[in-house]
Parts: structure tokens; C-alpha cells; sequence
């Protein structure tokens, strides 16, 4: 009995460390430092660190790049890669079956688009309207901050970040944000 309750204690200050971890990281997002960043690298690096937990049998979830020519977004490097691997993470929850999933980027005039797209579980209308609150978690284990994070991150980019989802199909994250314009845009952090 002693061994199981010391073992259920440190389990919960684990799970309270995290959550008071990524409460800290929400109440202090730094400034983004803008510079020209290459989306589909930041891409494939996050695809790279996850590449062992997307191939594990028998639940194998199979990445499909459709990356498009991309010229460089403004941004803080290290700030969207935590958007991507976020998303990615989320993704992977979503899919305890496995899966596949999409990352698919273009350009329009102004604006580089990422879309990421799984075959999970998919969410319901409600679910979707309340994503971005901060707090707000359908996992058992979730803080409710990952997306409410993610929203802020992409925000402070000038960027955009949408959910498109149906129960039992899959999600989508739509992001748009700024590509670089050169020089002009170092004076305007």
C-alpha cells in the first residue's frame, strides 16, 4: 500500500510540475526575434525528431509531405517549430489507431500556408469553437495551454491559425503567416 501510494504521489507532482511548467511558459512567451525562417525545414526537422513514435508498429502513423516552393516566412525560428511539434503531438493523440498525416504547405501573395492534417478521431463543432481557450483540454492528461500557446505564437507573427475538423474524420490546422520582405522587416521587431 505504501509502495502504490508513494508511486501515485509522484506520479500527480510529476503531472503538477508540467502543468505548472506550461502555465509559466504561457504567463512569459518571449518576443518573437523576426527573421527569415524556412518553413518547410522547420517541417522536416519536426518530422525527423518524431519520425520513432509516428513509424511504431502496430499503430504506425504514415507522414505524406506535400511540401510546396516556399519563400522564407518572418518569424522566430524556435517559437513555430514548438507551434509545429505541438500540432504534430496532438495529431499522434489523436490517432491511437494509427494513421496518416498531411503536412502540406504553398504560398499566396503575401502569406506562407501550412496545413496539417490527420485521420483521427476527429472533434465536434463545440469542441473546436473552445480549442484555443486556454484551459481547455479533451485529454485526460492535458494542461489546456498547447493550443492557447500556439494561437499566441502564431498571433505574434501577424499570422493566422484556424481548425477544421469532423467527428470520426480528422482535423485540420490551417496557419498563415507573413513571408519576409527583406531587410526592412529586422527594424520592425
Amino acid at each position: 500500500v505504501f509502495r502504490e501510494s508513494t508511486s501515485t504521489l509522484l506520479d500527480e507532482i510529476a503531472n503538477l510540475k508540467t502543468i505548472i511548467s506550461r502555465f509559466s511558459d504561457f504567463s512569459k512567451m518571449p518576443a518573437p526575434e523576426m527573421q527569415p525562417v524556412d518553413l518547410n525545414d522547420l517541417i522536416l526537422s519536426v518530422v525527423r525528431l518524431f519520425q520513432g513514435q509516428l513509424m511504431r508498429e502496430p499503430n504506425r502513423i504514415v507522414p505524406d509531405l506535400q511540401l510546396g516552393k516556399l519563400p522564407p516566412v518572418r518569424g522566430d525560428a524556435a517559437l513555430l517549430r514548438r507551434v509545429i511539434e505541438n500540432l504534430v503531438l496532438n495529431a499522434i493523440d489523436a490517432m491511437p489507431q494509427g494513421g496518416q498525416l498531411i503536412f502540406l504547405t504553398a504560398a499566396s501573395e503575401k502569406n506562407a500556408i501550412f496545413d496539417l492534417t490527420d485521420t483521427g478521431t476527429g472533434l465536434t463543432p463545440e469542441e473546436c469553437e473552445r480549442l484555443f481557450t486556454p484551459y481547455y483540454t479533451s485529454k485526460q492528461h492535458g494542461t489546456g495551454l498547447g493550443l492557447a500557446i500556439a494561437q499566441s505564437v502564431i498571433s505574434d507573427h501577424q499570422g493566422k491559425i484556424t481548425v477544421y475538423s469532423a467527428k470520426n474524420t480528422g482535423t485540420t490546422f490551417h496557419i498563415e503567416l507573413p513571408l519576409w520582405e527583406g531587410k526592412n522587416q529586422l527594424a520592425t521587431n
